[in-house]
């Protein structure tokens, strides 16, 4: 079988051909089991917040109404409504410089910052 997608990792007589797409096949799984293992967990995420959501709506009464405005507020905390959480520039408590929120502590004084409850 010739092609692009041909696969022989056996001993065709040409070395460089297999060797190579042996070399690819490695990193290719992997990709492949952490795709399936990202997917596992957003399943799992979705349930999660399917039920939390059913409790707050069974419990306080929250509509959809009120869910989809705090949606809202949250996706708009960076300036752009785009369905995601940008990490934004934080203020050290200790030193007052900005530092970038992905940093753990404060690239010049070293304070720890509080890690945010969701990422």
């Amino acid at each position: 079988m010739h092609g692009l997608f041909r696969m022989d990792l056996g001993d065709s007589g040409d070395t460089g051909r297999s060797s190579v797409g042996a070399a690819a096949l490695g990193p290719a799984l992997e990709a492949q089991s952490q795709v399936k293992e990202l997917s596992r967990r957003v399943e799992r995420l979705a349930i999660l917040n399917q039920a939390l959501w059913e409790i707050l709506r069974e419990k306080i009464g929250m509509t959809d109404a009120d869910l989809e405005g705090k949606v809202h507020e949250v996706d708009m905390r960076d300036g752009v409504q785009d369905g995601s959480m940008t990490a934004s520039a934080v203020r050290c408590p200790n030193c007052q410089r900005v530092c970038n929120a992905r940093h753990k502590k404060c690239l010049y004084c070293g304070q720890l910052f509080e890690a945010p409850l969701f990422g």
